[in-house]
């Protein structure tokens, strides 16, 4: 092979462009006895490479065990399933005692005025707070003129 066509093929190598067949051919090449006398360093490095395709691990390889993978997604489903069911059980067992009504007061009337000075108090708080809202409008007009200029 001539020594122009093994440069070239050589630089080709060492970029990682060649195909399977050239470099078979430079595998060759390298094994003669006719290597020009500038390409004779990378005899060396040929046949390292055709020593390192020969060698073999003759020792078993043991991989460890994998761990059994828990599927969460299946998991969380049953879960859920459960969740509804104990829901649906408890609203069945409930669904006898709807008719009664529960109060902690003693009679209707006094429940009623509880509960309109429970409703008025917090319409009391409520027209407090909205008070309080003018203060934040006048601020986000005094931010507003200030970012325009």
């Amino acid at each position: 092979m001539e020594s122009n066509k093994v440069e070239q093929l050589l630089e080709a190598y060492f970029e990682g462009a060649t195909t399977l067949l050239q470099e078979e051919q430079l595998r060759t090449y390298f094994k003669g006895s006719n290597v020009a006398p500038h390409l004779e360093s990378y005899i060396g490095m040929f046949s390292a490479f055709a020593l390192a395709k020969e060698e073999t691990l003759d020792v078993p390889i043991q991989l460890p065990k994998q761990k059994k993978k828990i599927n969460y997604r299946w998991l969380s489903g049953v879960a859920a399933v459960a969740v509804l069911a104990i829901g649906l059980a408890v609203q069945f067992i409930n669904k006898d005692n709807d008719n009664e009504i529960f109060t902690t007061y003693a009679s209707e009337e006094v429940a009623v005025q509880k509960t309109k000075q429970a409703l008025g108090f917090m319409g009391k708080m409520f027209s407090e707070s909205t008070a309080q809202l003018g203060t934040v409008k006048e601020f986000n007009t005094t931010t507003s003129s200030f970012f325009k200029q």
